[in-house]
């Protein structure tokens, strides 16, 4: 049997015959305390821009996959698919030139994408757009920020101009021609 003066719970109740016990200060807690909150203040801003940039990046790619498919589309034909689509289906003609999954998943940024042909975009006559749009289960993002990041990666970096511009709704819109 040990001495009693080596049973934990007399260590806490008489301090010299334990005095060989380390503990943390308050001071050694207060500055571990500080170094995490110091990773966190610079590490939570570097992830939600990297989370932007993987969202603009995925978008810039589809938008630049399905325009592809839709110049293709326009060649074999001779004109675009007349007939909007609605968000998420494949254009009427269209299962041949897009791979079904890609169209009609929901986006990085949320909403579907859709087809729309000859309609007006800011007072401008479009011929062949591909818009995101919201559904009564996902919405497309309203973050400026991240729409501006997209158009700034894709395009003039001004949502009001150029080809990736926000459309009807302020919802996002990429115009393939005018």
């Amino acid at each position: 049997m040990r001495p009693p003066s080596q049973y934990p719970s007399e260590c806490r109740l008489n301090a010299r015959s334990c005095s060989g016990t380390r503990a943390f200060t308050l001071v050694e807690i207060g500055v571990v305390v500080l170094i995490i909150s110091l990773v966190a203040a610079i590490a939570v801003p570097q992830i939600k821009s990297a989370v932007i940039t993987a969202r603009s990046e995925a978008v810039i790619n589809d938008l630049r996959v399905f325009s592809q498919a839709f110049q293709h589309y326009l060649q074999d034909n001779g004109d675009w698919p007349s007939t909007p689509s609605a968000a998420g289906a494949v254009p009427t003609g269209m299962a041949d030139y897009l791979r079904e999954s890609a169209w009609t998943r929901k986006t990085p940024i949320g909403g579907y994408y859709v087809w729309d042909t000859n309609v007006e975009q800011a007072g401008q006559h479009v011929r062949a757009a591909i818009g995101i749009t919201s559904t009564g289960d996902s919405a497309v993002s309203a973050d400026r920020i991240q729409l501006s990041d997209i158009d700034r990666r894709f395009d003039d970096g001004n949502l009001a101009t150029g080809s990736f511009r926000l459309g009807f709704y302020n919802e996002p819109v990429y115009v393939i021609e005018y």
